[in-house]
């Protein structure tokens, strides 16, 4: 685990106050209904909304970061939500899938290009990767971003064009430009249709 990283996040997340009410994203949240039950992973959890809304939903969830100071914080909402995840202290990047298979991948607002192929094996076959991020784009808002971090034009459907896509999208919604993709592993999968 990157020692830098994991102090860097650690720090950004004592200075963030989580969401009184568990609120994962909007996409996540939309996804879920209709969605056959398996075991799901949540990359870079944070404080652990997403997570716990898919544990809610009835998925065995691991959920990562690479902050102990958010999986402390994301311990005590989940318990206080009255579901179990299995939080664990990683980087993303180190986070070893071992042999486990997954229903359902997620991640939110980060991006590490190498964790993809993982993700790929990860998956199941007919499992989904639900993911969304900023593009570079999000520099018109933002212009201090690092571009290291932002993904490019059409960059995140070409990780996966050996997948089923059920939705890609790029957009500038006047607050945030980001892309976002509901891809399937060859196989029959627990997702609905889009």
């Amino acid at each position: 685990m990157n020692r830098a990283d994991r102090i860097r996040w650690d720090r950004k997340y004592s200075e963030k106050v989580p969401p009184g009410e568990i609120s994962p994203d909007p996409f996540l949240a939309a996804s879920l209904p209709g969605m056959a039950k398996g075991r799901a992973l949540d990359l870079a959890c944070g404080f652990g909304d997403n997570a716990i809304v898919m544990a809610r939903a009835g998925f065995e969830v691991t959920a990562v970061d690479i902050s102990s100071v958010a999986l402390e914080r994301a311990k005590g909402r989940a318990l206080k939500a009255g579901v179990h995840v299995d939080f664990v202290l990683s980087d993303v990047e180190d986070f070893d899938f071992g042999e486990r298979v997954y229903d359902l991948i997620s991640g939110f607002y980060f991006l590490n290009r190498s964790v993809f192929p993982k993700v790929k094996r990860g998956l199941r076959p007919g499992g989904i990767f639900l993911y969304k991020t900023y593009t570079l784009d999000e520099l018109h808002y933002r212009p201090a971003l690092n571009r290291r971090y932002l993904l490019e034009k059409g960059e995140l459907k070409g990780f996966f064009d050996d997948s089923e896509i059920l939705l890609y999208e790029e957009k500038d919604n006047g607050a945030e430009c980001t892309a976002k993709i509901v891809a399937r592993k060859q196989g029959n999968g627990p997702m609905k249709d889009y």
